[in-house]
């Protein structure tokens, strides 16, 4: 979920929400609104016959959801923890992710098997933790989606290069760059249908992978070239451990896509044998971000690796004129998607709309003054705000929830070293999320 979202995430959070209006039924089924639909077979979907992605389509789309913008504040995330803590630390919370993952696969299978249905995250934790449960996913779904939002605001102020492009003139102040995001925005939030967004998604995948693939080539030369030589002046581990683990645990927010996609194809053994290696994949290839940019460039000061490397001129100066470019505009072209969860869990819930809906263009427009004024608020502290998203509502969704519900869930008895395991990561996430949050925000205050 993007996100800067894993990401976070963007077609993750938005099938999570519109596929609560189908609960209760049999889960492999087509979707009006889901991946399956863009990529189903017409004729197919006419008859009513069932419709299941295909291998390459599920691969890819745990690709999607999985490596977004919010890759590139891994190695200001990883120059917070050194040059060992980081490299190690990521690997271990990203194992811990994955393995959560396969809990809520788990979790989901067991209610199944016993004639209780649940397509999305927030379902599963309703069957085991009851009434409680949804609204509980729900709430931690809007914190982080509005979170990222603010965070989308936070980065074009930082990184839209307005400066270069007027020719070195003095810099624009940060307020006034994420205020010129408002008239973009409030145009793209227009459209009510998740189906209108897919354009959007597209567009911004195709400007993602570009600059991702650049920062990696940039690293690799960079590091050659200079023979990796910051690496040796990098200290080992630092103290700033907890702002690393929020901008991780962000990154990483893919959790909600999980059962969605797994919807989508024809079982779970199917989709199982994709599902891990995609996984795996997106996880190296966040990992082999965080840790080729800094060791190739050394301590890295800007939330956003981009416009570190505008700052210290490594590219030509068109050059990184257009990748900023790209990436504040992938950014803008995904916020709408971003939006769409917290804006649907709010119409469902204090407006009375029927699941799957967004509610009215003023419930839509609040949100986003809010999520823009949020991220002029707390100024320009992009790596921060990422830290501090990831620490709170994002720890919750993807480190602690899952080996709670796989402890409370009845449909199955716990071995004692399982439990002791899944006690040790809920404790784990917990301490993590309350020092990440401390520290996060008191940097912010």
């Amino acid at each position: 979920m993007v996100g800067l979202s894993g990401e976070e995430g963007e077609v993750s959070a938005v099938e999570e929400r519109s596929a609560m209006a189908e609960a209760h039924q049999p889960l492999l089924r087509s979707r009006s609104s889901s991946l399956t639909d863009v990529c189903a077979d017409d004729e197919e979907r006419e008859a009513g016959k069932p419709v299941y992605a295909s291998r390459k389509q599920t691969f890819m789309n745990v690709l999607k959801g999985n490596v977004g913008p919010g890759c590139l504040s891994l190695p200001f995330a990883f120059s917070q923890a050194g040059s060992l803590l980081g490299p190690l630390g990521f690997f271990v919370l990203s194992s811990m992710a994955v393995y959560n993952m396969h809990l809520l696969i788990q979790c989901r299978e067991r209610l199944r098997a016993r004639g209780q249905f649940a397509r999305t995250y927030g379902e599963v934790a309703g069957h085991v933790l009851g009434n409680v449960g949804k609204p509980l996913v729900d709430t931690f779904i809007v914190i982080t989606q509005v979170g990222i939002c603010s965070v989308y605001f936070s980065f074009f102020g930082d990184s839209f290069p307005i400066s270069d492009i007027l020719g070195g003139s003095p810099r624009v102040p940060y307020a006034l760059m994420a205020a010129l995001a408002f008239p973009v925005v409030l145009l793209l939030i227009v459209p009510n249908q998740v189906r209108s967004l897919a354009v959007f998604s597209a567009m911004s995948n195709l400007l993602i992978c570009s600059s991702i693939l650049w920062v990696l080539v940039e690293s690799v030369k960079h590091g050659v070239a200079d023979g990796f030589s910051e690496v040796r002046a990098l200290p080992l581990c630092r103290e700033k451990f907890p702002v690393f683990v929020g901008n991780s645990v962000y990154s990483l927010e893919g959790i909600g896509l999980v059962l969605p996609i797994g919807n989508s194809m024809r079982s779970t053994e199917e989709f199982r044998k994709v599902f891990f290696p995609g996984i795996i994949t997106a996880c190296t290839i966040l990992w082999l971000i965080g840790t080729l940019a800094y060791f190739s460039f050394g301590e890295i000061k800007d939330g956003s690796i981009t416009a570190e490397l505008d700052r210290r001129g490594v590219a030509s100066n068109a050059w990184m004129i257009a990748i900023n470019i790209f990436l504040c505009a992938a950014v803008l072209l995904t916020y709408p998607l971003q939006l769409r969860p917290a804006a649907e869990v709010i119409a469902e819930r204090f407006l009375g709309r029927p699941a799957g809906s967004s509610g009215p263009y003023r419930g839509r427009l609040a949100l986003a003054l809010f999520t823009g004024g949020l991220a002029i608020a707390m100024g320009n502290n992009l790596g921060l705000m990422i830290a501090l998203i990831g620490s709170g509502a994002s720890t919750m969704l993807a480190l602690i929830l899952p080996p709670l519900l796989d402890v409370l869930d009845d449909t199955h008895e716990c071995s004692r070293i399982r439990l002791g395991f899944h006690g040790f990561l809920v404790a784990l996430g917990v301490v993590l999320a309350t020092v990440g949050v401390y520290v996060s925000g008191k940097a912010l205050a």
